[in-house]
Protein backbone atom coordinates (compact mmCIF):
# COMPACT_ATOMS: atom_id res chain seq x y z
CA UNK A 1 0.00 0.00 0.00
CA UNK A 2 1.35 3.58 -0.89
CA UNK A 3 1.40 5.10 2.32
CA UNK A 4 2.07 8.87 1.03
CA UNK A 5 -1.71 8.13 -0.98
CA UNK A 6 -3.60 9.52 1.39
CA UNK A 7 -1.20 13.13 1.30
CA UNK A 8 -2.17 13.36 -2.04
CA UNK A 9 -4.02 17.18 -2.58
CA UNK A 10 -6.73 15.89 -4.49
CA UNK A 11 -7.99 13.32 -2.18
CA UNK A 12 -7.78 15.65 0.50
CA UNK A 13 -9.56 18.19 -1.12
CA UNK A 14 -6.48 21.16 -0.42
CA UNK A 15 -6.09 24.19 -2.42
CA UNK A 16 -3.29 23.75 -5.17
CA UNK A 17 -1.44 26.70 -3.73
CA UNK A 18 -0.15 24.80 0.02
CA UNK A 19 2.98 22.92 -0.14
CA UNK A 20 3.72 20.58 2.38
CA UNK A 21 6.85 19.39 4.21
CA UNK A 22 7.43 16.25 6.15
CA UNK A 23 8.73 17.34 9.86
CA UNK A 24 9.36 14.07 12.53
CA UNK A 25 7.25 11.57 10.86
CA UNK A 26 4.22 13.78 10.15
CA UNK A 27 3.46 16.01 6.75
CA UNK A 28 2.32 19.17 7.76
CA UNK A 29 1.31 22.51 5.88
CA UNK A 30 4.41 24.52 5.20
CA UNK A 31 3.78 28.15 6.59
CA UNK A 32 5.78 30.82 3.47
CA UNK A 33 4.04 33.79 5.30
CA UNK A 34 6.53 37.00 5.99
CA UNK A 35 5.97 36.91 9.96
CA UNK A 36 7.25 33.29 10.17
CA UNK A 37 10.66 35.29 8.98
CA UNK A 38 10.02 37.68 11.10
CA UNK A 39 9.49 35.66 13.97
CA UNK A 40 11.71 32.28 13.29
CA UNK A 41 14.75 34.13 11.82
CA UNK A 42 15.24 38.07 13.36
CA UNK A 43 13.76 37.64 16.68
CA UNK A 44 15.21 34.03 17.27
CA UNK A 45 18.55 33.92 16.10
CA UNK A 46 21.25 36.49 17.21
CA UNK A 47 23.36 36.57 14.82
CA UNK A 48 20.58 36.98 12.07
CA UNK A 49 19.59 40.17 14.16
CA UNK A 50 22.75 41.37 14.65
CA UNK A 51 23.80 41.21 10.91
CA UNK A 52 20.42 42.77 9.45
CA UNK A 53 20.28 45.58 12.35
CA UNK A 54 24.47 46.60 11.08
CA UNK A 55 23.10 46.45 7.42
CA UNK A 56 19.87 47.97 7.84
CA UNK A 57 22.07 50.73 9.72
CA UNK A 58 24.90 50.77 7.95
CA UNK A 59 22.72 51.48 4.95
CA UNK A 60 20.30 54.09 6.22
CA UNK A 61 23.43 56.59 6.40
CA UNK A 62 23.16 57.29 2.77
CA UNK A 63 21.23 60.50 2.32
CA UNK A 64 19.22 61.06 -0.30
CA UNK A 65 20.07 62.76 -3.40
CA UNK A 66 17.66 64.09 -6.85
CA UNK A 67 19.60 64.52 -9.44
CA UNK A 68 18.71 65.69 -13.45
CA UNK A 69 20.07 64.15 -16.12
CA UNK A 70 22.32 66.06 -18.34
CA UNK A 71 24.00 63.66 -20.08
CA UNK A 72 22.54 60.56 -21.17
CA UNK A 73 25.10 58.35 -22.25
CA UNK A 74 27.14 58.95 -19.00
CA UNK A 75 24.09 58.81 -16.64
CA UNK A 76 23.68 55.33 -18.04
CA UNK A 77 27.51 54.65 -17.39
CA UNK A 78 27.70 55.95 -13.99
CA UNK A 79 24.32 53.66 -13.08
CA UNK A 80 26.10 50.82 -15.16
CA UNK A 81 29.55 51.33 -13.05
CA UNK A 82 27.74 51.64 -9.90
CA UNK A 83 26.95 47.69 -10.00
CA UNK A 84 30.45 46.58 -10.06
CA UNK A 85 31.93 49.34 -7.31
CA UNK A 86 34.49 47.60 -5.15
CA UNK A 87 37.17 49.73 -3.50
CA UNK A 88 38.22 53.07 -3.77
CA UNK A 89 39.78 53.83 -7.10
CA UNK A 90 36.34 52.53 -8.15
CA UNK A 91 34.88 55.18 -6.28
CA UNK A 92 36.88 57.60 -7.44
CA UNK A 93 36.28 56.76 -11.07
CA UNK A 94 32.50 56.64 -10.61
CA UNK A 95 32.77 60.58 -9.17
CA UNK A 96 33.87 61.75 -12.42
CA UNK A 97 31.37 60.16 -14.38
CA UNK A 98 28.59 61.61 -11.74
CA UNK A 99 29.96 64.61 -12.38
CA UNK A 100 29.67 64.61 -16.45
CA UNK A 101 26.37 62.58 -16.58
CA UNK A 102 24.19 64.78 -13.53
CA UNK A 103 23.47 67.97 -12.21
CA UNK A 104 22.02 68.11 -8.56
CA UNK A 105 18.79 69.77 -7.90
CA UNK A 106 19.05 71.10 -4.04
CA UNK A 107 15.22 72.21 -3.52
CA UNK A 108 12.90 69.83 -4.73
CA UNK A 109 9.43 69.01 -2.39
CA UNK A 110 10.30 65.50 -2.59
CA UNK A 111 14.16 65.80 -0.89
CA UNK A 112 12.12 67.35 2.30
CA UNK A 113 9.63 64.64 2.01
CA UNK A 114 12.36 62.05 3.20
CA UNK A 115 14.13 64.08 5.47
CA UNK A 116 10.41 64.21 7.07
CA UNK A 117 8.61 61.75 6.17
CA UNK A 118 5.76 61.40 8.82
CA UNK A 119 4.85 62.62 11.99
CA UNK A 120 6.27 59.67 13.78
CA UNK A 121 9.78 59.01 12.41
CA UNK A 122 12.39 60.91 10.61
CA UNK A 123 13.92 60.19 7.11
CA UNK A 124 17.02 58.16 8.26
CA UNK A 125 14.05 55.64 10.28
CA UNK A 126 11.91 55.16 7.32
CA UNK A 127 14.67 54.35 5.46
CA UNK A 128 16.54 51.57 8.06
CA UNK A 129 13.10 50.08 8.42
CA UNK A 130 12.41 49.73 4.91
CA UNK A 131 15.99 48.43 4.60
CA UNK A 132 15.29 45.50 7.19
CA UNK A 133 12.20 44.74 6.01
CA UNK A 134 13.70 43.90 3.24
CA UNK A 135 16.15 42.21 4.29
CA UNK A 136 14.01 40.00 6.51
CA UNK A 137 11.19 39.37 4.38
CA UNK A 138 11.97 40.45 0.18
CA UNK A 139 9.44 42.71 0.89
CA UNK A 140 9.71 46.57 1.85
CA UNK A 141 6.21 48.95 1.55
CA UNK A 142 5.63 52.38 1.53
CA UNK A 143 2.55 54.05 1.42
CA UNK A 144 2.28 57.92 -0.13
CA UNK A 145 -0.62 59.58 1.64
CA UNK A 146 -1.49 62.22 -1.22
CA UNK A 147 -4.26 64.94 -0.74
CA UNK A 148 -6.12 64.01 -3.74
CA UNK A 149 -7.34 67.35 -4.73
CA UNK A 150 -5.21 70.56 -5.66
CA UNK A 151 -2.75 71.19 -7.56
CA UNK A 152 -0.51 68.62 -5.56
CA UNK A 153 -3.04 65.94 -6.12
CA UNK A 154 -1.12 63.10 -6.94
CA UNK A 155 1.97 64.24 -4.97
CA UNK A 156 3.00 62.60 -1.79
CA UNK A 157 2.86 64.76 1.92
CA UNK A 158 3.90 61.90 3.81
CA UNK A 159 5.65 58.38 3.63
CA UNK A 160 4.59 55.66 5.96
CA UNK A 161 6.21 52.51 6.65
CA UNK A 162 4.04 49.80 6.51
CA UNK A 163 4.83 46.06 8.23
CA UNK A 164 5.28 43.88 4.78
CA UNK A 165 3.72 40.68 6.52
CA UNK A 166 0.15 43.08 7.15
CA UNK A 167 0.35 43.45 2.74
CA UNK A 168 -1.02 41.29 0.02
CA UNK A 169 -0.88 42.26 -3.32
CA UNK A 170 -4.53 42.57 -5.23
CA UNK A 171 -4.86 41.02 -8.56
CA UNK A 172 -7.13 43.17 -11.21
CA UNK A 173 -7.75 39.97 -13.34
CA UNK A 174 -6.96 41.99 -16.15
CA UNK A 175 -3.94 39.71 -17.79
CA UNK A 176 -2.87 43.46 -19.47
CA UNK A 177 -2.43 45.27 -16.41
CA UNK A 178 -2.61 42.53 -13.46
CA UNK A 179 -1.70 44.34 -10.19
CA UNK A 180 -4.63 46.70 -9.32
CA UNK A 181 -3.25 47.71 -5.43
CA UNK A 182 -2.36 46.53 -1.86
CA UNK A 183 -4.63 44.95 0.69
CA UNK A 184 -3.13 45.69 4.39
CA UNK A 185 -4.73 43.21 6.80
CA UNK A 186 -5.21 45.56 9.78
CA UNK A 187 -7.31 47.98 7.64
CA UNK A 188 -9.59 45.33 7.06
CA UNK A 189 -8.26 44.35 3.54
CA UNK A 190 -9.16 47.69 1.98
CA UNK A 191 -7.40 48.05 -1.23
CA UNK A 192 -4.77 50.67 -1.37
CA UNK A 193 -4.26 51.64 -5.46
CA UNK A 194 -0.41 50.56 -6.34
CA UNK A 195 0.20 54.29 -7.26
CA UNK A 196 0.47 55.05 -3.66
CA UNK A 197 3.03 52.47 -2.97
CA UNK A 198 6.21 52.18 -3.53
CA UNK A 199 6.83 47.85 -3.17
CA UNK A 200 10.83 47.21 -2.67
CA UNK A 201 11.39 43.54 -3.05
CA UNK A 202 13.61 40.60 -4.48
CA UNK A 203 12.79 38.06 -7.24
CA UNK A 204 10.43 35.27 -6.53
CA UNK A 205 10.25 33.05 -9.07
CA UNK A 206 6.94 30.77 -9.91
CA UNK A 207 6.44 27.15 -10.24
CA UNK A 208 3.32 25.37 -11.75
CA UNK A 209 1.37 24.90 -8.53
CA UNK A 210 1.91 28.58 -7.69
CA UNK A 211 -0.58 31.27 -7.78
CA UNK A 212 0.20 34.29 -10.87
CA UNK A 213 -0.09 36.49 -7.71
CA UNK A 214 3.03 35.28 -6.25
CA UNK A 215 5.29 36.61 -8.81
CA UNK A 216 4.22 39.93 -7.22
CA UNK A 217 5.54 39.30 -4.29
CA UNK A 218 8.99 39.26 -3.61
CA UNK A 219 11.14 36.05 -2.03
CA UNK A 220 12.62 36.28 1.22
CA UNK A 221 16.73 35.48 1.42
CA UNK A 222 15.58 33.04 4.06
CA UNK A 223 12.95 31.22 2.53
CA UNK A 224 15.20 28.33 1.77
CA UNK A 225 16.74 28.63 5.66
CA UNK A 226 13.66 27.72 6.98
CA UNK A 227 14.37 24.30 8.03
CA UNK A 228 17.82 25.52 9.07
CA UNK A 229 16.24 28.24 11.44
CA UNK A 230 15.05 25.60 13.46
CA UNK A 231 18.08 23.99 13.35
CA UNK A 232 19.43 26.87 14.69
CA UNK A 233 17.62 27.01 17.74
CA UNK A 234 17.95 23.32 18.71
CA UNK A 235 21.64 23.60 18.17
CA UNK A 236 21.61 27.15 20.30
CA UNK A 237 19.38 24.93 23.02
CA UNK A 238 22.14 22.04 22.66
CA UNK A 239 24.96 24.25 23.33
CA UNK A 240 23.32 26.27 26.29
CA UNK A 241 22.32 22.84 27.90
CA UNK A 242 26.45 21.98 27.34
CA UNK A 243 27.94 25.06 28.75
CA UNK A 244 25.18 24.75 31.60
CA UNK A 245 25.56 21.12 32.78
CA UNK A 246 29.73 21.35 32.24
CA UNK A 247 31.34 19.00 34.52
CA UNK A 248 35.19 19.69 35.84
CA UNK A 249 37.71 19.61 33.38
CA UNK A 250 40.24 17.16 35.12
CA UNK A 251 40.91 14.52 37.96
CA UNK A 252 43.28 14.25 40.25
CA UNK A 253 43.76 11.09 41.98
CA UNK A 254 45.96 9.17 43.90
CA UNK A 255 48.10 7.31 41.39
CA UNK A 256 47.60 3.91 43.23
CA UNK A 257 48.51 0.93 40.36
CA UNK A 258 47.14 -1.73 42.53
CA UNK A 259 43.41 -1.18 42.49
CA UNK A 260 43.08 -3.84 44.97
CA UNK A 261 44.95 -2.40 47.21
CA UNK A 262 43.79 0.87 49.65
CA UNK A 263 43.83 4.24 47.76
CA UNK A 264 46.52 6.50 48.41
CA UNK A 265 44.05 8.87 49.39
CA UNK A 266 41.41 8.72 51.65
CA UNK A 267 38.16 11.55 51.30
CA UNK A 268 39.45 13.80 53.93
CA UNK A 269 43.06 14.03 52.48
CA UNK A 270 41.12 14.56 48.78
CA UNK A 271 38.96 17.00 50.26
CA UNK A 272 42.12 18.84 51.96
CA UNK A 273 43.71 18.61 48.46
CA UNK A 274 40.92 20.08 46.25
CA UNK A 275 40.79 23.34 48.68
CA UNK A 276 44.05 24.25 48.67
CA UNK A 277 44.02 23.31 45.02
CA UNK A 278 41.15 26.06 44.28
CA UNK A 279 42.66 28.77 46.76
CA UNK A 280 46.31 28.79 45.29
CA UNK A 281 46.14 27.75 42.40
CA UNK A 282 43.14 28.97 40.71
CA UNK A 283 42.56 32.36 39.31
CA UNK A 284 43.83 34.47 36.13
CA UNK A 285 46.81 35.45 37.90
CA UNK A 286 48.21 31.70 38.34
CA UNK A 287 46.45 30.82 34.62
CA UNK A 288 49.49 28.77 32.91
CA UNK A 289 51.71 28.06 36.10
CA UNK A 290 53.51 25.33 37.33
CA UNK A 291 52.28 22.74 39.98
CA UNK A 292 54.73 21.11 42.06
CA UNK A 293 54.17 18.54 44.71
CA UNK A 294 55.69 16.09 46.70
CA UNK A 295 52.53 13.94 46.66
CA UNK A 296 52.24 11.05 43.94
CA UNK A 297 49.00 12.14 42.54
CA UNK A 298 47.78 11.82 39.09
CA UNK A 299 46.08 14.10 36.49
CA UNK A 300 43.21 12.86 33.96
CA UNK A 301 41.84 15.33 31.33
CA UNK A 302 38.68 14.96 30.87
CA UNK A 303 37.43 16.55 27.20
CA UNK A 304 34.77 17.48 25.35
CA UNK A 305 32.39 14.44 23.54
CA UNK A 306 33.08 14.15 19.49
CA UNK A 307 29.01 14.88 19.46
CA UNK A 308 29.50 17.45 21.85
CA UNK A 309 32.22 19.25 19.30
CA UNK A 310 29.95 18.65 16.60
CA UNK A 311 27.60 20.68 18.27
CA UNK A 312 29.96 23.34 18.57
CA UNK A 313 30.81 23.34 14.71
CA UNK A 314 27.28 22.60 13.64
CA UNK A 315 26.23 25.65 14.99
CA UNK A 316 29.15 27.88 13.77
CA UNK A 317 28.49 26.41 10.28
CA UNK A 318 24.76 27.56 10.29
CA UNK A 319 26.22 31.02 11.26
CA UNK A 320 27.89 31.01 8.16
CA UNK A 321 25.72 30.25 6.16
CA UNK A 322 23.62 33.24 7.46
CA UNK A 323 26.02 35.44 6.15
CA UNK A 324 26.45 34.27 3.23
CA UNK A 325 22.60 34.96 2.34
CA UNK A 326 22.85 38.13 3.26
CA UNK A 327 25.64 38.75 1.45
CA UNK A 328 27.84 39.38 4.77
CA UNK A 329 32.03 38.49 4.54
CA UNK A 330 31.33 34.96 6.43
CA UNK A 331 35.35 35.62 7.18
CA UNK A 332 34.17 38.39 9.44
CA UNK A 333 32.70 36.42 12.17
CA UNK A 334 35.15 35.65 14.65
CA UNK A 335 34.85 31.29 16.14
CA UNK A 336 32.66 33.46 19.22
CA UNK A 337 30.29 34.27 16.53
CA UNK A 338 30.63 38.40 17.11
CA UNK A 339 31.77 40.43 14.31
CA UNK A 340 35.24 41.60 13.18
CA UNK A 341 36.06 44.89 12.43
CA UNK A 342 38.70 46.04 9.97
CA UNK A 343 39.59 48.81 7.41
CA UNK A 344 39.06 45.84 4.60
CA UNK A 345 36.27 43.97 6.07
CA UNK A 346 34.41 47.51 6.21
CA UNK A 347 34.69 47.93 2.87
CA UNK A 348 33.27 44.43 1.76
CA UNK A 349 30.60 44.78 3.96
CA UNK A 350 29.78 48.16 2.11
CA UNK A 351 30.69 46.60 -1.54
CA UNK A 352 29.02 43.44 -0.81
CA UNK A 353 25.80 43.68 1.11
CA UNK A 354 24.98 47.75 1.70
CA UNK A 355 25.52 48.91 -2.03
CA UNK A 356 23.05 46.35 -3.50
CA UNK A 357 20.33 47.28 -1.37
CA UNK A 358 20.90 51.04 -2.11
CA UNK A 359 20.83 50.71 -5.76
CA UNK A 360 17.59 48.64 -5.57
CA UNK A 361 15.56 51.19 -3.65
CA UNK A 362 17.45 54.15 -5.95
CA UNK A 363 15.70 52.42 -9.30
CA UNK A 364 12.20 52.19 -7.45
CA UNK A 365 12.55 55.64 -5.53
CA UNK A 366 13.82 57.16 -9.47
CA UNK A 367 10.40 55.28 -10.76
CA UNK A 368 8.11 56.63 -7.92
CA UNK A 369 9.52 60.24 -8.32
CA UNK A 370 9.32 60.55 -12.13
CA UNK A 371 5.60 59.06 -11.43
CA UNK A 372 4.44 61.58 -8.64
CA UNK A 373 6.28 64.74 -10.17
CA UNK A 374 5.74 63.81 -13.84
CA UNK A 375 9.45 64.77 -15.01
CA UNK A 376 11.48 61.78 -16.69
CA UNK A 377 14.69 63.89 -16.07
CA UNK A 378 14.65 63.21 -12.24
CA UNK A 379 17.19 60.34 -10.70
CA UNK A 380 17.40 59.29 -6.98
CA UNK A 381 20.62 58.35 -6.04
CA UNK A 382 21.93 57.29 -2.46
CA UNK A 383 24.74 59.47 -1.35
CA UNK A 384 27.46 57.20 -1.07
CA UNK A 385 30.19 59.69 -0.37
CA UNK A 386 28.91 59.22 3.24
CA UNK A 387 30.69 55.68 3.38
CA UNK A 388 34.94 56.83 4.49
CA UNK A 389 35.41 53.22 3.39
CA UNK A 390 34.77 54.08 0.14
CA UNK A 391 36.41 57.91 0.09
CA UNK A 392 38.09 58.58 -3.36
CA UNK A 393 41.42 60.42 -2.90
CA UNK A 394 40.24 63.98 -3.06
CA UNK A 395 43.89 65.36 -4.35
CA UNK A 396 43.57 63.53 -7.54
CA UNK A 397 40.07 64.02 -8.22
CA UNK A 398 41.10 67.84 -7.82
CA UNK A 399 44.02 67.53 -10.21
CA UNK A 400 41.67 65.44 -12.20
CA UNK A 401 39.18 68.42 -12.74
CA UNK A 402 41.98 71.60 -13.23
CA UNK A 403 43.22 69.32 -15.46
CA UNK A 404 40.12 68.75 -17.96
CA UNK A 405 40.04 72.17 -17.83
CA UNK A 406 35.93 71.97 -18.25
CA UNK A 407 34.82 72.61 -14.76
CA UNK A 408 34.27 76.07 -12.61
CA UNK A 409 35.50 76.21 -9.48
CA UNK A 410 32.12 75.98 -7.65
CA UNK A 411 32.08 73.40 -9.30
CA UNK A 412 34.82 71.50 -7.65
CA UNK A 413 34.24 72.76 -4.84
CA UNK A 414 30.92 71.05 -5.32
CA UNK A 415 32.59 67.71 -6.00
CA UNK A 416 34.83 68.29 -2.40
CA UNK A 417 31.61 68.66 -0.97
CA UNK A 418 31.72 72.52 0.04
CA UNK A 419 28.87 75.14 -0.74
CA UNK A 420 29.36 76.76 -4.20
CA UNK A 421 29.36 80.21 -2.65
CA UNK A 422 32.35 81.84 -1.12
CA UNK A 423 33.69 84.79 0.47
CA UNK A 424 35.99 86.27 -2.64
CA UNK A 425 38.09 88.33 0.33
CA UNK A 426 38.80 85.61 2.23
CA UNK A 427 42.17 83.21 0.62
CA UNK A 428 41.30 79.24 1.03
CA UNK A 429 43.81 77.55 2.78
CA UNK A 430 44.11 73.82 4.40
CA UNK A 431 42.00 73.81 7.43
CA UNK A 432 45.07 73.36 9.73
CA UNK A 433 46.85 76.95 8.30
CA UNK A 434 45.35 79.92 9.92
CA UNK A 435 42.84 82.18 7.94
CA UNK A 436 44.78 85.09 6.38
CA UNK A 437 42.39 87.27 7.45
CA UNK A 438 43.17 86.85 11.49
CA UNK A 439 47.05 86.87 10.31
CA UNK A 440 46.38 90.44 9.03
CA UNK A 441 44.52 91.12 12.09
CA UNK A 442 41.62 92.21 10.19
CA UNK A 443 39.49 91.67 6.69
CA UNK A 444 41.50 91.25 3.87
CA UNK A 445 40.36 93.69 1.16
CA UNK A 446 41.39 92.84 -2.07
CA UNK A 447 44.50 94.68 -3.75
CA UNK A 448 45.14 95.29 -0.46
CA UNK A 449 49.10 94.92 -0.72
CA UNK A 450 51.19 92.76 1.97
Amino acid sequence: MDIFKAFKKKELGLPVGIQWQYVNGLFIPYDSKDSVYVNKVFKAISIAQSLISKIAEKSADATPQIMRVKNKAEAQKYLSRRKSLNNKNDAQSLARIKLKAFEQVDNHPFLELMENPNPTMTGRELRETSFAYLLITGNAIEYAAMPGAGQRASQPVQLWSIPSPCVKPVMSGNRLDPLSGYAVTYSHDKEIPREQIAHFKYFNPVSENEGFENSFWGLSPFRSFTNQASQKRYADIAQGNLFANMGPSGLITGNATDTSKTPELTATQAAAIQDNFIQNHTGPLNSGHIIVTPSNLKWQQIGLSPVDMQVLEFNKDLERQIANILGYPSQLLNPDGTLANSDSGDVRVITNCVLPLLRKFDDIRTRKLREWYKDDSLIYISDTDVYPELEANKIELVRWMRDAGVFEQGEIRAALGYENEYDLSQVLVPSNWMPLSDLMGGELQIGEEM
